[in-house]
């Protein structure tokens, strides 16, 4: 067991920037979505939200400046082909708060749709992640960031499960290790502030931090594909609250899905499922699939006879 001086958020988020990532993102989300009604939360985040911001900055920079990208790339490519209707999406929900020609739609599209429709894998991983930075806070367009944010997760997973062969230049890898030790800092000293807050019933704390995730250090998102009319094992897990769980589910195809909870892996689709459309982002209960109570086994079915399904399952 580690010691009680020791920061568990250093330790857990060492050598891998994909977790540290996760972590503080959830941080600065929650403490953000209670900081006009618990003081306590407005002053974490307040201290965090600087730190966070330094943080994506440097590791945008330091993704952008590693070498050659080599491997798996066709999942990447399939993503980046189908990307051409999400981006429309945003900038037409955007334009529905901000007209083209404001200041604020300037700003989120300097230049057009181009820098996130063409170029390379990174400078279109980049321009995501650039436009995601540039929304911030705006709470008039929370709706769709957290459909940029998905997009970007989907991205981002699949770019980092490909080999890299990696020449950064140590001035940007010194820079990203020097902001993600400073948001570790900042969050192991907001963890003793909520402590104190609620010293006496520390669970009303717990929302502030992803516990589950570095506890259990599991798989959260799960890339895969599916082949015409075949059903294809996503998960087998035994959830810690199946009752509140949520799966988000992205489509990245033009096909159908129907997907179920099942007793063991030969299981198959029975009378309760739930149907995922075509190119779809949608967020649902773990129940509606079926009951994870005796269920642990989630599966999809592939319903097109012509066209190969590309989904990712995000646990949240």
């Amino acid at each position: 067991m580690a010691g009680l001086f020791v920061n568990h958020f250093e330790i857990f988020t060492r050598g891998n920037y994909n977790k540290a990532a996760h972590i503080f993102k959830q941080h600065i989300d929650s403490t953000f979505a209670d900081s006009a009604t618990v003081p306590i939360a407005m002053t974490c985040y307040n201290r965090a939200k600087p730190k966070y911001d330094a943080f994506s900055a440097c590791n945008i920079t330091h993704s952008s400046q590693t070498g050659t990208q080599s491997g798996k790339v066709s999942s990447m490519k399939k993503i980046l082909k189908g990307m051409t209707p999400h981006v429309d999406d945003w900038e037409a929900k955007i334009k529905a708060v901000y007209a083209i020609d404001t200041e604020e739609f300037k700003v989120l599209f300097p230049k057009g749709k181009e820098p996130l429709n063409s170029g390379s894998q990174q400078k279109r991983v980049d321009a995501v992640a650039t436009l995601l930075l540039t929304i911030g806070t705006d709470a008039s367009l929370a709706a769709v960031k957290v459909l940029v944010q998905a997009f970007y997760d989907t991205m981002f997973a699949s770019f980092n499960t490909k080999d890299v062969s990696k020449k950064s230049t140590k001035s940007d890898s010194k820079a990203t290790e020097k902001a993600r030790k400073a948001m570790c800092n900042v969050m192991q000293g907001n963890f003793g502030l909520i402590t104190d807050e609620f010293q006496d019933d520390l669970t009303l704390g717990a929302k502030y931090f992803d516990e589950a995730y570095m506890g259990n250090k599991l798989q959260v998102i799960f890339n895969l594909k599916i082949k015409m009319l075949s059903t294809k094992k996503i998960l087998k897990r035994t959830f810690a609250n199946p009752l509140t769980q949520q799966l988000q589910i992205i489509n990245n195809s033009n096909t159908t899905l129907h997907m179920f909870l099942c007793a063991d892996k030969m299981g198959v689709i029975g009378t309760v499922f739930v149907t995922i459309p075509p190119m779809s982002n949608t967020t649902h209960l773990l129940t509606a699939f079926g009951n994870p109570a005796t269920e642990t086994f989630l599966k999809a079915y592939n319903t097109d006879d012509k066209v190969k399904a590309d989904i990712t399952v995000k646990v949240i």
